[in-house]
């Protein structure tokens, strides 16, 4: 299946709120298109300018995502944390010597720790695949804009995107297996459950599917609907990014596995459109210019 095709089953299975936060694809690539109907029809199109305007454009969404995955990253910091102080008061309560001796004894509240655990632990890799499958689209979008314009953008661009807070998901990786360490506190866990987390966790950027075949039939009754949703959302992003990783199983260095197994490499300083071909003046930086308009997607 077209990564088009992929990321358009993510977006409509994914969690409703996050829809508009990943990037435009269609748009872009449609704008891409049109783009190359306008350059056919009148050759003399000013590139530096074409190239410094689609800048602005990617740059907006560069924002999008790091404002984002930020705001999603420390609220998740936030709600973890409240939820092992709430393990904490519990196990001085019901436990002996800091150890659960029976299931008997687990109350209520303690089961409803456990299924928000579950919950953060389901966004917690939502938004892991949230920064893989935006990073992909963007390279995606890249190389479509250096092979209908012949510009070089998608290198420096990428080394941008690279260095972005969207794209370390190393403290959210923590984050996870911490959220399991609590979860394997409150023994016993649904068998289901602990080979979903063990499996999702054991390669962030390439989770297997084999072993989710009854996991939603399995955890709706005890996790609820608002947990399936995010398994759901979970899994499609995993097709997503399995597919990307079939198609680009080549040696391009510009391949998604290739950038995403690189993305803790030293990255280069500032990178500016002077680096490519058609030598615009524009930044690829992350900031504002306040005498620039917004650049509209059409």
């Amino acid at each position: 299946m077209k990564f088009g095709k992929e990321f358009r089953t993510h977006l409509e299975e994914t969690l409703p709120g996050w829809r508009d936060k990943f990037l435009r694809y269609k748009p872009l690539k449609k704008l891409l298109k049109n783009l190359n109907n306008n350059q056919d029809a009148s050759p003399a199109v000013d590139l530096v300018h074409l190239q410094h305007w689609f800048i602005r454009i990617l740059n907006e969404e560069l924002r999008k995502f790091n404002d984002f995955y930020s705001d999603e990253e420390e609220e998740f910091v936030i709600l973890l944390q409240e939820l092992k102080e709430r393990i904490e008061r519990i196990k001085e309560k019901s436990s002996k010597d800091g150890v659960f001796t029976s299931e008997s004894e687990f109350s209520e509240e303690m089961m409803d720790i456990r299924r928000d655990l579950v919950t953060i632990h389901g966004k917690m890799v939502l938004l892991i695949n949230y920064s893989s499958l935006n990073f992909a689209g963007l390279i995606k979008i890249l190389k479509k804009y250096d092979k209908r314009t012949g510009g070089l953008l998608c290198l420096p661009f990428t080394q941008l995107a690279l260095r972005q807070p969207f794209f370390r998901t190393e403290p959210l990786t923590r984050l996870v297996h911490e959220c399991e360490a609590n979860l394997e506190l409150l023994t016993p866990l649904e068998a289901e459950v602990v080979e979903f987390h063990n499996h999702n966790t054991q390669d962030l950027s390439n989770p297997p599917l084999s072993t989710t075949t009854n996991i939603l039939d399995e955890t709706s009754a005890n996790l609820g609907e608002e947990t399936v949703d995010l398994y759901r959302g979970t899994l499609a992003a995993m097709r997503a990014i399995q597919g990307l990783q079939k198609a680009s199983s080549t040696c391009n260095p510009l391949s998604f596995s290739s950038l995403y197994k690189s993305k803790d490499d030293e990255s280069t300083g500032a990178v500016t459109a002077e680096n490519s071909a058609s030598n615009s003046p524009a930044t690829l930086q992350n900031e504002d210019d306040p005498n620039q308009d917004n650049a509209p997607l059409v």
